[in-house]
């Protein structure tokens, strides 16, 4: 599925903040709810906002890997996606600002495609290119350690 999209786009999310932990937000009619465990004095109702961080790049990642494998005229089929990111707590622990708050984060994609290895190693790289999550990440100095398990169908 292809799409026009403007040179610029503008995301409108509001958020009403019923505790110190919670935070309702609003992107166009979805709401997303995120919170903090109970040790930290959350309900538990829902992800971390590191959490819903690291998801959303987990997801930006399916996003756009299918919208560069349509453009190529490739399958991707049973996509599925492990992620460890390495969080550095001292920014959030101390008073020190965090330069680099996830310096490694090692990501697992397991999928199945009619790619070969040079349609598959040219998706990669796009992928990492066009994917805006994936470039705040390494723009900021993470090191993405990809493995890519492919079966051929």
């Amino acid at each position: 599925m292809t799409f026009d999209m403007p040179a610029s786009h503008h995301f409108k999310i509001t958020a009403e903040c019923p505790t110190h932990s919670r935070t309702d937000a609003t992107a166009r009619h979805h709401k997303v709810v995120i919170d903090e465990p109970e040790i930290r004095g959350g309900t538990d109702a829902a992800a971390t906002p590191l959490e819903t961080l690291l998801s959303s790049y987990l997801a930006c990642l399916n996003v756009i890997s299918h919208l560069i494998a349509d453009e190529m005229g490739i399958r991707l089929d049973n996509m599925s996606m492990a992620l460890d990111a390495e969080f550095d707590t001292g920014g959030v622990s101390t008073q020190t600002p965090t330069i680099l708050p996830f310096p490694n984060l090692t990501l697992s994609v397991n999928v199945t495609s009619d790619a070969n290895d040079s349609q598959l190693a040219q998706l990669k790289s796009d992928l990492y290119a066009r994917c805006p999550v994936t470039v705040i990440f390494t723009q900021a100095g993470s090191k993405i350690d990809a493995t890519w398990n492919v079966t051929r169908g």
